[in-house]
């Protein structure tokens, strides 16, 4: 086993990859996505998202984009399963991606040369 093979790239980590590429290209509109609870002053929380949210939303030439961040062993829930049947039913699209090639093939598909 090589020293590629032993390291795994945290999810995190390719997301932030994924974020910072996306930050230099003109015309598409993106965020960071996610699930989670806020703490609030009082001491209650809130939830935020829906579960199964993709990670990243993108908005490029008018179509909804989702992107799931799966480092290479990652898996879906059985929530963001939902969410990809739902996206794709409503005319959007959802990817899993582990790569940031994998993004820029897919912006690729998109771009009018």
């Amino acid at each position: 086993m090589n020293y590629i093979e032993k390291y795994k790239m945290k999810e995190t980590d390719i997301q932030h990859t994924l974020l910072e590429y996306l930050g230099y290209q003109k015309d598409i509109y993106f965020f960071r996505a996610g699930t989670g609870a806020i703490k609030t002053e009082s001491g209650g929380y809130f939830k935020t998202g829906k579960k199964g949210c993709p990670d990243i939303i993108i908005c490029l030439k008018g179509k909804f984009i989702g992107i799931e961040v799966k480092n290479e062993k990652g898996k879906q829930s059985e929530y963001q399963k939902q969410a990809e049947d739902e996206i794709n039913q409503s005319g959007g699209e959802y990817y899993i991606v582990r790569r940031l090639e994998e993004l820029v093939v897919i912006l690729k598909s998109h771009k009018i040369s």
